[in-house]
């Protein structure tokens, strides 16, 4: 039978979050005439009490469950009901009878006649043999097992093993986990993260005076955009920004961490959230992408979205090691472990950049669009027994 709909328990929620990968990705899917069940983030166990913000993250999922079936830009989006406690057998078994019920209701009322099951997130295992389907995949998005040791989800390693066995394929967002699974399975594949038109699009070069956010910062300014939780090394920042009062340290997004001690240095600063689509307005005046995030088996086998974007604005990249900014491109990022190699390389940077530089790191991503990923996740569906 083929499968004109798709199960997509997502790694992250519709509503609550910037758009991440599986919204971009469902959204194309759905313009080219999928029906598209997105059901936001079931979770992989409940936040500690000594996460960042987590009454407010609690308060948002709780704002996102009103919705509950909602459809928005052609997608069906759910957000279920359900107890975050999945490391507990007697909530997990009820979890999964909640979550069925409400599931199989949503695809009823979305006029879904046969789907393929799409797993965002490992948990999603426990539902493979209770969501009729024609076909399973999985997108594999982050070093899940390294999750334990970050954030003590117990039983996440699990489910991600039952993934790997019994999908039908494997899409992995980086080249480090794609090449850590593809020796151990067939039908894998890897499909990075995909870039906004606002980067692309966006000029290489200060046409206009600065935000007024930044006006008054001077250059060079390292420049970073995104969140800003406890995965930033605030040591680090602190350690570099220190030994280099010449150098302008940027970080915008939401401060979800205690930065107080790194924000004091005068050379270094927090000018807030911006809207996505403004960003670039803030990019085209940095001299080098940063990335300052905590050394972990989880950041080495990522795939910073920022990465590409950076490249898109034309930027030099300076990063921890991370195996997709080191591999990605000829190695087109530069790679440093402490706090003296993260200026080494930023002071090469700089020395080095010029606007042919930034026009061929540009040339390098210009291909890659959120639009173009879909039509590759679009392909590997087709195989499946999906629409074509």
């Amino acid at each position: 039978m083929q499968a004109d709909g798709i199960v997509c328990f997502a790694g992250n929620d519709w509503w609550v979050h910037n758009p991440m990968t599986e919204k971009h990705w469902m959204r194309a899917l759905a313009r080219r005439g999928w029906t598209v069940l997105f059901i936001n983030s079931i979770g992989v166990g409940m936040p500690s009490a000594e996460s960042p913000r987590v009454m407010r993250r609690l308060l948002r999922k709780l704002r996102s469950m009103l919705r509950f079936l909602k459809k928005d830009e052609g997608v069906w989006v759910l957000t279920p009901v359900l107890l975050p406690l999945w490391s507990f057998a007697p909530a997990r078994s009820f979890n999964v009878f909640l979550l069925t019920m409400q599931v199989r209701w949503a695809m009823k009322r979305s006029g879904m006649s046969a789907a393929l099951f799409w797993a965002g997130i490992p948990t999603a295992a426990l539902l493979l043999r209770h969501i009729t389907h024609t076909a399973s995949v999985y997108y594999v998005q982050d070093n899940y097992p390294a999750y334990y040791d970050a954030m003590h989800f117990t039983r996440i390693e699990e489910d991600h093993d039952t993934l790997l066995r019994e999908a039908d394929a494997v899409i992995c967002a980086s080249i480090g986990l794609y090449e850590r699974i593809a020796a151990e399975r067939s039908t894998v594949h890897y499909i990075p993260h995909g870039v906004h038109p606002a980067f692309l699009g966006a000029p290489l070069a200060p046409s206009t005076e600065a935000p007024a956010l930044i006006r008054d910062i001077p250059h060079p300014i390292i420049g970073y955009w995104g969140s800003l939780e406890a995965l930033q090394d605030l040591d680090l920042v602190y350690e570099l920004a220190s030994a280099h009062p010449e150098w302008s340290f940027v970080f915008i997004g939401r401060v979800m961490a205690d930065v107080a001690a790194v924000a004091a240095l005068p050379n270094v600063h927090y000018p807030g959230p911006v809207p996505l689509e403004e960003v670039p307005c803030y990019g085209v005046h940095f001299d080098v992408g940063f990335m300052s995030f905590v050394q972990t088996e989880w950041i080495r086998f990522s795939c910073p979205i920022k990465f590409r974007e950076y490249l898109a604005m034309g930027l030099p990249v300076v990063a921890p090691p991370i195996i997709e900014v080191e591999r990605a491109y000829g190695g087109e990022g530069r790679i440093a472990s402490t706090a003296e190699a993260f200026a080494e390389q930023i002071r090469l940077a700089l020395q080095s950049d010029t606007p042919a530089e930034r026009m061929r790191r540009r040339a390098l991503v210009a291909g890659e669009t959120w639009e173009a990923s879909a039509g590759r996740v679009a392909s590997i569906l087709s195989t499946m027994g999906g629409r074509r």
